[in-house]
């Protein structure tokens, strides 16, 4: 292949690709850690080591000499962790199954429902699905917190401050599950048909969902069960299997961001 007046071989666009895929990957492994700091850090050590040679600074430029003859040890001494954490993921059998984070996402919520269950303690928690949810989070507390069940169970906790309302989990930029924010209030059932038995929880999971696509967990603290709540219908009392089988089933069109639909 000729590009310009450069003969490319598949052999080199293959080197340049494997180099550029390791670039890649080390980059996103250091994104966010301390390690992106230092390796900015180094980018101006190379900097000024170009400015010395350039104008001739000799004692400067020798410092620097002598601190990259020993570069690669800097390197694994500064990067020990991410090295390790890298090899790591490198290791993994590519044929295992990994939980996806939608997987781990309905684990923790199912733990956390089991959980309030047996402490009798009641929850309203809202997903996300294709239609955006975020005007509803001008009436709570923005977290942007992972979905961990114990944080779920310290949530609706009736000794914090942030156990009335609901909690909303939703997709973040990075497509990945995330509590959004907290004690954020719904909007009451408009239907007249509703059990008059009903408490506000489950009242307020009927009227969101009469509204938009979105499925709401409820558990009851009086009666101590758990309902999940789609197009304004409160459904059966639900096991732990069965709460997880279909959780599985309807996440599936959560998005991110919800962008799909305003």
């Amino acid at each position: 292949m000729l590009i310009g007046n450069m003969q490319v071989s598949l052999l080199d666009l293959i080197d340049i690709g494997l180099v550029a895929f390791v670039v890649y990957y080390v980059l996103r492994l250091i994104r966010g850690t301390h390690a992106e700091k230092m390796l900015i850090g180094l980018a101006l050590m190379f900097v000024l080591y170009e400015v010395a040679r350039t104008f001739g600074l000799l004692t400067v430029e020798w410092i620097f000499d002598q601190v990259f003859s020993v570069f690669i040890v800097i390197l694994v001494v500064l990067f020990q962790a991410e090295i390790r954490k890298g090899l790591m993921r490198v290791a993994v059998n590519p044929l295992a199954v990994s939980a996806t984070p939608k997987d781990e996402l309905i684990a923790a919520v199912v733990k956390a429902t089991t959980r309030l269950i047996n402490k009798r303690w009641g929850a309203l928690i809202v997903f996300e699905r294709e239609t955006g949810l975020k005007h509803l989070d001008e009436s709570g507390v923005l977290l942007h917190s992972r979905a961990d069940a114990e944080l779920i169970l310290t949530l609706f906790s009736p000794s914090t401050p942030l156990h009335d309302g609901a909690v909303v989990i939703a997709l973040n930029e990075e497509n990945l599950p995330e509590i959004r924010s907290a004690r954020v209030l719904l909007p009451l059932a408009k239907s007249k048909s509703v059990d008059g038995d009903l408490g506000t929880r489950h009242r307020a999971a009927i009227g969101l969902t009469e509204e938009n696509d979105a499925l709401v967990l409820v558990v009851s603290e009086e009666r101590g069960d758990v309902h999940l709540v789609e197009n304004g219908e409160l459904g059966e009392a639900l096991d732990a299997k069965t709460l997880k089988l279909k959780l599985k089933k309807k996440l599936v069109s959560m998005k991110a961001n919800g962008k799909s639909k305003t």
